[in-house]
Formats: structure tokens, C-alpha cells, sequence
């Protein structure tokens, strides 16, 4: 596979930005109860410790002891600090979001001109004659008009290297890219944060407006934030950016590897659908079905397959039928068949192709427990019943450990149904009580 640092570098982004993305609402989770409890120790403060009074000129001020100023400042301070908290961790992780982004695009580069060292003609880059002297290879002199050319493509701004690229490979790459307009702001938005304490400027408005960013009220001078909903915004565009860059560089330079390529876009598309990420899964398996070319008709029947099935988990079933019968199914081979039948509720022809499947298909044990596909069909008792008759064992649930971020949330979730559980008897308790006395 040629391609490989292609695929690499892409992976590496990938795990590197869900990395990040977890990290935020985990870090939220922790330092939430710590900052309600100094807001909250701060006020109570206040309402007990503090006089409000009025000068003669009506002005009002706070009044506090002086022994007990110290606790004061150190209340206010400890309140000030758990707040700014909540705002500065969300901006420095986003800004981490751009900042691998640029790394992504140093690896991208390079990954593109050891493919396509040809390229490197058409440079402007030169070597002074003391320059030349030091290198002492053809190699190295190669290596560093590389990293001359990198660096100089890196100094631009996010929109002009994507017009380097298109230049450099003769190739469109924003067309049907409807992302293209919040993957400037949000650079832009970076930029902000990093230099202006996230203070709009002209340069944000000239840029934004250019690229037909939707910035309606944005004036200069106001502050930009970062959400947790405008954080995820971002790592799903650069999500989506990087992948269809890296997809659409590898099929034009390298035609050979089209079976790596579209096995790889598939199986980041499986690996969304398996954590549940439907938006992207559904976007990137639109880019997979819409590609000029692909390796053979099966793989293209995965992609619409896994189309169809992302819209299924959603209960968006008329689309999934939609994705299905825009193809003949006929003709396909078992295992699409048994998924056609599964989208379609089907459930008894589906038990019908299992067997005819059986213990020795390309359907096996693992994938009944492992592909989504089944997710609904597990349920079945006589899925239950028809697995048994084929692999002559009971089905077991197959537990896949959860990623830290989900098991944060789900033992937030439990405290919370706990909590509220308790509360719940104390008000029943309370409740009878009050009846008994009557």
C-alpha cells in the first residue's frame, strides 16, 4: 500500500482530536461541583458577612470587617479563579483541536511529496552555495527543500493552503465541500483566541466574510467564546475536513491502492457508526457512495449497506429504505441480502438466509455479536433460538469496554438517577408522615 503514511497521518489526527474531545466535557464533569461549590461558598459569604451601606451621595458600597477581609478576597478570589476555569479549559483544548490540525497538514505534505517527488520541481525554494556544502547528499539536499517548501505553506492562512494544494495536484478540493465556511471561522476563530484574548477584529471580519462565513451580529470589538455546543462543531468539521482531504489526495495520486483506500474510509465510517457518531458516519459513507470510483461492486455495497444502517439506528427508517432501494439486491451476495432484509424488518427471511449461511459463511459468530447490523435483532428471542440451531451454543452478549468519557457519564448518570431516588423517598416519607399525623 502506497499510501500508507497517507493513512497514518490520518489516523493519528483522528485519535488524536477524540482524544481531545473527550478531555472536554471529562474535565467539565470534574471541575463543575468544585466551581458551584466556591460560587456558592462566595455568596453565602456575602448574604451573612457583608453590609451593603449608602454615602451621601447615594453611592453603594460593601462593608466588611476588616478581620474578616481576608476570607473575603480569598473567597472571591477562589470564586473568580473556578470560573475563569470554565471558560479558559474550553478555548485551550480548541485551540489544541487547530494546532493538531497544522500538524496533520506538516504530515499530509510531506506524505504527499514522497509519493510524489516530481512535485518538488515546480519549487522556488533555493539552496545558497553554503547550503550545498553542508548537505552532503542529493537526499539531503532533498529533505530540505521539503521542509523549506513545508514550512512556507504552513506560514499561510488555513484557506491558502488549500489553494496551494489545488495548484500544486491540479485538483478542486472545496467543491461539495458544504463544511468549507465553518472550518474558516473556526480558524479564524483560533487565531482570535490565540492573539486578541478572542476580541473580534477587522482581519476576522474581512476573512470571514470573504469565505461567506455566517456571522451575522459579530461586530469588532465583542468577545467570542467557546461553547461546548461550538466545540464539538469543530472537532466534527476538522473531522470531516481531514478525512475527505486525506481520501481525495490518496485516490488522485495513487490509483493503484483503491481496495486500502476504500477498506479504510469504510472502516472509520464502521468505527462512527459503533460509537454512535451518526451525523459524521452519515456524511463520510455519502462522500464513500458518491466517489467516481470504487475497488469492485462489493465494497461500494458496504458503503450503502452502512448507509442504510446508520439511518436505521436513528429510527430514520424511510431513509434507509431510500438508500436501499436505489440498487437491485438480487444479484448481491448473501450476506447483503441477509442485510437488506434485516434494514427491511424482514426478521423471518433474515432467520432463513442465517441458516442458509450457517456455522461456516462469511457471517460468523463474531459478527452477530459485533456488527451493528444486528444491534435490533439480538433482541429476538428467536434470533436467540436461530443462532443456537447454527453454532450449537448459546448467544452472550459481547461487552465491548466503554471509552473513559462514557464511563464517566454513565456513572454521573447513575449518581444523578440516585440522587433523585432519594430525594423521591424522602418526599414520600415526608408525605406519609404528614398523613399519619392527620
Amino acid at each position: 500500500m502506497k499510501g500508507k503514511n497517507l493513512n497514518a497521518n490520518l489516523e493519528l489526527f483522528l485519535i488524536h482530536i477524540d482524544a481531545i474531545n473527550d478531555t472536554l466535557p471529562m474535565t467539565m464533569l470534574l471541575i463543575q461541583p468544585y466551581s458551584i461549590k466556591a460560587a456558592d461558598d462566595f455568596m453565602h459569604f456575602l448574604k451573612n458577612n457583608v453590609e451593603e451601606i449608602e454615602d451621601e451621595n447615594g453611592t453603594k458600597r460593601m462593608m466588611v470587617k476588616i478581620e474578616e477581609s481576608k476570607i473575603f478576597e480569598s473567597l472571591e478570589n477562589n470564586a473568580s479563579i473556578s470560573a475563569l476555569a470554565g471558560k479558559i479549559i474550553p478555548e485551550s483544548l480548541f485551540v489544541s483541536l487547530i494546532s493538531q490540525y497544522d500538524a496533520f497538514v506538516n504530515r499530509l505534505l510531506r506524505a504527499v511529496f514522497e509519493i510524489k517527488p516530481e512535485l518538488l520541481n515546480g519549487s522556488e525554494r533555493n539552496l545558497t552555495f553554503s547550503q550545498l556544502v553542508e548537505l552532503k547528499s542529493l537526499e539531503e539536499a532533498r529533505e530540505f527543500i521539503i521542509d523549506k517548501e513545508i514550512d512556507t505553506v504552513l506560514r499561510k492562512s488555513h484557506s491558502e493552503q488549500f489553494d496551494y494544494l489545488e495548484k500544486l495536484l491540479c485538483i478542486k478540493l472545496r467543491e461539495k465541500l458544504p463544511i468549507w465556511q465553518t472550518f474558516i471561522e473556526i480558524t479564524e476563530r483560533r487565531n482570535l483566541l490565540v492573539h486578541c484574548d478572542g476580541t473580534v477584529s477587522n482581519q476576522y471580519i474581512k476573512n470571514c466574510s470573504e469565505n461567506k462565513c455566517v456571522i451575522e451580529g459579530c461586530k469588532v470589538g465583542s468577545k467570542l467564546v467557546v461553547t461546548n455546543e461550538y466545540f464539538d462543531i469543530a472537532y466534527k468539521c476538522l473531522y470531516e475536513i481531514s478525512v475527505k482531504l486525506t481520501h481525495t489526495l490518496w485516490r488522485k495520486l495513487i490509483k493503484e491502492d483503491l481496495e486500502e483506500a476504500d477498506s479504510e474510509l469504510n472502516n472509520i465510517c464502521y468505527n462512527l457508526i459503533n460509537s454512535k457518531a451518526y451525523g459524521l458516519a452519515d456524511i463520510l459513507l455519502s462522500f464513500g457512495r458518491e466517489q467516481k470510483d470504487h475497488f469492485n461492486e462489493s465494497v461500494k455495497n458496504i458503503f450503502v449497506v452502512n448507509a442504510a444502517l446508520s439511518k436505521y439506528l436513528q429510527n430514520k427508517k424511510e431513509d434507509s429504505k431510500l438508500i436501499l432501494e436505489k440498487k437491485d439486491w438480487s444479484a448481491s451476495s448473501i450476506e447483503f441480502k441477509l442485510a437488506y432484509e434485516v434494514l427491511s424488518d424482514n426478521y423471518e427471511n433474515a432467520y432463513l438466509i442465517m441458516n442458509k449461511i450457517g456455522n461456516k459463511g462469511d457471517v460468523n459468530k463474531s459478527a452477530y455479536k459485533e456488527w451493528p447490523l444486528f444491534s435490533k435483532l439480538r433482541k429476538e428471542s428467536k434470533f436467540k433460538e436461530t443462532y443456537m440451531a447454527i453454532f450449537a451454543e448459546e448467544y452472550t452478549v459481547l461487552e465491548t469496554p466503554m471509552r473513559p468519557l462514557q464511563e464517566l457519564i454513565s456513572k454521573e448518570i447513575k449518581k444523578d438517577k440516585e440522587l433523585k431516588a432519594k430525594t423521591t423517598r424522602k418526599i414520600r416519607v415526608k408525605k406519609i408522615t404528614k398523613e399519619l399525623k392527620e
